[in-house]
């Protein structure tokens, strides 16, 4: 039985559309996200200020405690949230999501606490791997900014005929794909942990091992919903830049698009890697 992206993404579409209860982890991660969203917009004003503003003062200046400096700043600031919701429960509930997905497919009941139950005993693995790829996004992320100043400068000096927004251009598109590939070797990790009981170690080698040898299936397999999420992502990227051109409210509507859009695109994601698990459990059996 030959392994097909395209029937994966079928199969995937159909247990999103037919079994929505998987895609209900990522909506409670979005209400979170939206929530430190909504509070962050508010930190400037009593009684959140009495809090955060010594905090915002102190890294971004008087001006941010002020309109439309507050505003400005929330891409900022909504980054270190996410990056804490991301490691302590974000992982903890995609954890869930897969569980729901195998239980599923395996004709095995559906239970509430019996979910958090298995998940809880393998949190401190969870916040491991969320750290781990938080390290890993930021290191290729200086690691291509860094690249890119030298070879802008470089153009610069050598090829002054090409536009600096080239540059620009190609530095975005090179953060996206580095990303497309970093998830390639680690998306594996949490469906292996999950639906194989693997502990940590073992799944996180195992999905570097299959990524080597899937690489160009995985790739295919994760390419197109992120091809989808890209707009959403480049305006983020962009939304201090929009808003100075526009109004500054724009970064509100921005940040949560891609709330919704990007819960309903991980959902998507992971029920196809989790659906690359089972077809290889399925074909190790035959």
């Amino acid at each position: 039985m030959a392994y097909s992206v395209k029937k994966n993404w079928i199969l995937s579409f159909e247990f999103i559309w037919t079994k929505p209860v998987v895609i209900l982890p990522f909506f409670i991660i979005a209400f979170l996200e939206g929530l430190a969203l909504e509070l962050l917009n508010f930190s400037a004003k009593k009684p959140i200020s009495i809090i955060a503003g010594p905090i915002i003062r102190k890294f971004f200046g008087e001006n941010a405690l002020h309109y439309p400096g507050n505003i400005l700043i929330l891409p900022d600031l909504f980054y270190y949230a996410e990056t804490a919701i991301y490691i302590f429960i974000s992982v903890f509930l995609i954890a869930i999501s897969i569980n729901v997905f195998k239980n599923i497919r395996q004709d095995l009941p559906v239970k509430r606490y019996a979910l958090i139950k298995n998940a809880l005993k393998q949190y401190p693995s969870f916040i491991i791997f969320g750290i781990i790829m938080i390290c890993l996004i930021v290191f290729l992320k200086n690691l291509n900014l860094l690249s890119f100043s030298k070879i802008t400068s470089f153009g610069l000096r050598h090829l002054p005929g090409i536009p600096t927004q080239l540059y620009s251009i190609a530095l975005l598109l090179c953060l996206f794909f580095s990303n497309c590939v970093l998830q390639v070797f680690l998306i594996l990790t949490l469906p292996l942990m999950v639906i194989e009981k693997k502990s940590f170690l073992k799944a996180l080698g195992e999905s570097l091992y299959l990524a080597f040898r899937n690489f160009f299936s995985l790739f295919g397999l994760i390419l197109l919903p992120y091809l989808v999420y890209f707009p959403v992502w480049l305006l983020k990227v962009e939304s201090v830049k929009l808003a100075q051109k526009t109004f500054p409210e724009v970064i509100l509507y921005i940040i949560g698009a891609g709330i919704i859009i990007g819960a309903v695109i991980d959902c998507f994601i992971f029920v196809c890697a989790s659906q690359f698990i089972l077809y290889k459990e399925i074909r190790k059996s035959s």
